[in-house]
């Protein structure tokens, strides 16, 4: 099967564009996780009779916001090229930064400190908002 010409030049000048929906793809399933599994948190974060199945989810979400820092946003296509590596860069600080603050409720909820970590739950909301405010594509 030949594939015509322009179909080519297309896709060797555009392999940025490629990665970043491929990566969408991926980086939508690691954000489905993070969003169900807050929702599942803040129903139960607070009932002790279920602290060891918080403390497995909390590590389920932590380990989908690390996993996300190796898949770039659909909006990296949308920023300069000279400014991307910033992009890129704060974009993982933030998904660092959402992995810590889902350590520090997992740390309450260890202690028996459910309302901390009730309250440390709205810290985890506001690292999200914000980030979907920077990276998530319109």
């Amino acid at each position: 099967m030949k594939i015509p010409h322009l179909l080519i030049v297309i896709l060797l000048a555009s392999p940025g564009l490629i990665h970043a929906e491929e990566g969408g793809e991926a980086l939508e399933g690691q954000m489905k996780i993070l969003a169900r599994g807050s929702r599942q948190l803040s129903q139960q974060i607070t009932d002790p009779a279920q602290q060891q199945g918080t403390i497995d989810l909390l590590e389920k979400l932590r380990k989908a916001a690390l996993d996300s820092k190796a898949i770039n946003p659909r909006k990296t296509v949308e920023v300069p090229q000279a400014d991307q590596a910033k992009f890129l860069a704060d974009y993982r600080t933030d998904l660092d930064e959402l992995a810590d603050a889902f350590n520090q409720v997992e740390e309450a909820v260890k202690a028996g400190q459910y309302d901390k970590a009730k309250s440390l739950l709205a810290t985890v909301n506001s690292i999200k908002k914000e980030g979907h405010a920077k990276f998530k594509a319109d």
